[in-house]
């Protein structure tokens, strides 16, 4: 394995320089630079072990764009907690899919690992309190790391992805995970019932499994037997054309919980988040609730996983 090389320069803070909150950080790994952002929240300090929530973007974005997008921070600073914002390599991630050759030759897997590692050196961090999410091509890769990494995360919020069919066969993560996934059943890029995901604008991007069987393979995981408690959200919004049910499964193996937030005309789109391209492209935006609120709600109700 060649040498993955740390530049420390970024991660060996003081308290002094915490105060910043807003930290650049790289590491070198076989001979390229990988980028991310780390948000420390206003009372974060040494010793205090803080959960941890890694935020990826989308296929075509990067890390600086998610941390605005996501708008995640704010939450950080009032629940305590930290995010850190990782950038994909030519603003795309290794998500499982293999669709593009160039994509697939990239480690991502490792860069995420050598990251936590540095992480939880230089930080004081909850290590059974660590989440990922991400929106697309950057949901896709928190359901891959729930597949390779099921024992550095507790749980994963994906938001307009599902299993790669490339993948699904033998997707079956070492550990019990706990998953949130919202999914709009009017996504033009990532169809909620499966099959190719992109379209002829933007070309072939693999192909995924519908949500309805992710959400199956996520129960037999976890070994949930149990029926969901299935709850109608507050359609607080009328004008946006979407209404949105979620569907929650507890009582999985090592306090695990399943749960899907369905929304019924939902594009490919963060609840609550902007409208960054035309409808005609991405679809609606459901403004019934707050995505980035019920992803670190869902997040904070996870226990820790048993020893």
């Amino acid at each position: 394995m060649k040498k993955l090389l740390l530049l420390i320069t970024v991660l060996h803070l003081t308290t002094s320089v915490i105060a910043q909150q807003n930290i650049e950080g790289a590491i070198l790994i076989a001979n390229t630079k990988r980028v991310y952002a780390i948000h420390l929240p206003a009372a974060y300090k040494n010793g205090t072990a803080l959960p941890l929530m890694l935020i990826f973007h989308g296929g075509g974005g990067n890390y600086k764009q998610m941390q605005r997008y996501m708008n995640m921070d704010d939450i950080a600073d009032k629940e305590n907690f930290i995010t850190v914002y990782p950038g994909g390599i030519n603003k795309q991630w290794n998500d499982g899919r293999e669709f593009k050759e160039s994509i697939a030759a990239s480690d991502d897997v490792q860069f995420i690992t050598q990251l936590l590692d540095s992480l939880q050196k230089y930080y004081s961090i909850d290590k059974k309190r660590v989440f990922a999410t991400g929106i697309s091509n950057g949901g896709f890769f928190s359901i891959y790391l729930s597949y390779k990494l099921s024992e550095r995360f507790a749980a994963v919020a994906p938001v307009c992805a599902s299993i790669p069919q490339k993948i699904f066969a033998g997707f079956y993560p070492a550990n019990p995970i706990s998953i949130l996934l919202i999914n709009g059943t009017a996504d033009p890029l990532v169809p909620y019932n499966g099959g190719p995901v992109g379209n002829r604008l933007i070309g072939s991007r693999g192909n995924c499994t519908a949500t309805d069987s992710t959400l199956q393979r996520y129960l037999n995981i976890d070994h949930i037997i149990t029926k969901p408690v299935i709850t109608s959200l507050a359609d607080a919004d009328k004008n946006d054309q979407c209404t949105a049910t979620q569907y929650l499964y507890s009582g999985g193996s090592n306090n695990t919980t399943v749960c899907l937030i369905k929304i019924i005309n939902g594009g490919h789109t963060l609840p609550g988040g902007g409208q960054y391209l035309p409808k005609f492209m991405v679809g609606r935006v459901c403004n019934d609730f707050k995505g980035n609120e019920i992803i670190w709600n869902f997040f904070k109700g996870c226990l820790p996983k048993s020893n």
